[in-house]
């Protein structure tokens, strides 16, 4: 399984922007969000080579919604590996874990 700390800082963020976007998280929305992140504008080669990448590790899926968009959506995996560093990084800030799958009380 591939670890948080095998990839990319780039590609952790790419998978923070699957779940983030609402409705389709596609090729150009996912590069919409993480543009208002980055400096500088974020090439579509760089994009498509690490959903490419995202992909074959199986972290992400990817559907064809028409003849020329993808949509992108994470795995299992890709939702365990974003939940585990969330957890991790609110145990280092002493900040309330988050609940998943569960009831809160």
């Amino acid at each position: 399984m591939t670890t948080h700390y095998a990839l990319t800082g780039f590609q952790r963020d790419l998978l923070e922007a699957i779940a983030a976007v609402d409705d389709d998280p596609y090729g150009l929305a996912l590069k919409d969000y993480l543009d208002e992140r980055y400096a500088d504008p974020i090439n579509h080669s760089r994009l498509y080579q690490n959903l490419d990448q995202l992909t074959n590790d199986d972290l992400i899926t990817r559907e064809e919604l028409d003849a020329r968009t993808n949509v992108y959506t994470l795995t299992n995996a890709g939702t365990q590996l974003l939940q585990h560093q969330t957890e991790t990084l609110a145990g280092l800030c002493d900040l309330p874990q988050p609940v998943v799958g569960g009831d809160p009380q």
